[in-house]
């Protein structure tokens, strides 16, 4: 019996991708489906935000798109050019050969990141992942990691891969769609950044990408099967795919109240912002985390609930701040020491 369905989706809408994705993490946690290997791309030019990114501008300026992934991280290209890779487990180490039980969450992606090395290998590119989010070769970012997991403990772990597009054309995507700066991205050139084509010299269809994944997460987690998707699925991807685009989930963090205390902090992966709002007492009545963090969402949740009614100080925000991230079933990748993240938190003003 195999481990992993895989699934190549040449071109599938945005809202639909979001909907697909939303389905697996319930049918794979109830175990009605197996864990799937999804590798997809998306028609026209788009910008991948993150689920924390702050963004209240236009869906599409220019021609170029904005979508917001499930997942925390960085700010990736999407649609033409790229190729998108989801993995979808009922527990994030399902499929791990080894005692995964010792594993720290920062070790997650290393091993899920796996397959997409053997992969790049066998079409002549020696990747390597060193660590945070990124997959480089000869020092150049060519490919991007991030995980969620909900609080069933399904995990979604997705790659955004450079195909023919690469982080330098992106940063010239996101002048045009974001000319007031609210999204931040760090500056690629050739030097820093590079794409498929370049490296092999040549043109590399979805489908043959694609199978040298595919084979790559085969020597990496197991027997595969290959299949398209059901008529289930394709239903439940546009109908949930419709619901979420209706919940205005592009701009929904963007549009809650302003917190008026704020503090940033430069990050391993950009940046990070807290915003506070106090009650008269000086307790806290909100907090918002916002900016280039990888985290399981619940836990973030769980973090502005169990900050609720405390008191603005370093003691307080401590322990909220342990109690939530102090231990291996919820994750903050980005800020280092979580000690980084409790005086961002404590120094806002």
């Amino acid at each position: 019996m195999a481990d992993l369905d895989v699934i190549l989706a040449p071109a599938i809408a945005t809202d639909d991708l979001l909907g697909l994705e939303l389905h697996f993490l319930d049918a794979i946690a109830t175990r009605d489906t197996p864990p799937v290997l999804l590798i997809y791309g998306s028609p026209g030019r788009a910008i991948s935000i993150g689920r924390y990114h702050l963004y209240g501008g236009p869906v599409e300026r220019d021609g170029i798109n904005v979508i917001r992934r499930l997942t925390g991280g960085r700010i990736v290209g999407a649609g033409q050019g790229w190729l998108g890779l989801a993995l979808i487990l009922p527990k994030r180490t399902a499929l791990l050969k080894e005692d995964a039980t010792r594993l720290k969450p920062d070790q997650i992606m290393n091993r899920y990141a796996r397959g997409l090395l053997s992969a790049m290998r066998a079409i002549g590119i020696e990747c390597f992942y060193p660590g945070r989010d990124a997959i480089t070769f000869d020092r150049r970012e060519i490919a991007m990691c991030t995980f969620e997991t909900t609080a069933s403990g399904a995990m979604l772990f997705e790659v955004s891969i450079a195909h023919n597009r690469g982080m330098e054309e992106v940063v010239h995507d996101l002048e045009r769609i974001d000319p007031d700066g609210a999204l931040s991205c760090r500056m690629y050139d050739a030097a820093s950044a590079t794409k498929v084509v370049r490296e092999i010299a040549r043109d590399i269809s979805f489908d043959e990408l694609g199978d040298a994944i595919a084979s790559g997460y085969r020597n990496a987690l197991g027997e595969t099967r290959r299949r398209e998707l059901t008529a289930v699925e394709t239903a439940q991807a546009q109908h949930r795919g419709r619901a979420i685009a209706a919940s205005n989930w592009l701009v929904g963090p963007a549009a809650a109240p302003r917190l008026e205390l704020s503090n940033r902090i430069g990050s391993q992966l950009g940046a990070i912002e807290a915003a506070v709002a106090l009650n008269a007492d000086k307790t806290i009545e909100a907090m918002r985390l916002s900016g280039d963090f990888i985290a399981n969402s619940p836990a973030v949740a769980e973090l502005e609930n169990e900050l609720h009614g405390r008191s603005l100080d370093l003691a307080s925000i401590s322990h909220a701040v342990t109690k939530t991230f102090g231990h291996n079933d919820n994750f903050f990748l980005g800020a280092g020491d979580l000690s980084n993240l409790v005086r961002l938190i404590a120094g806002v003003n």
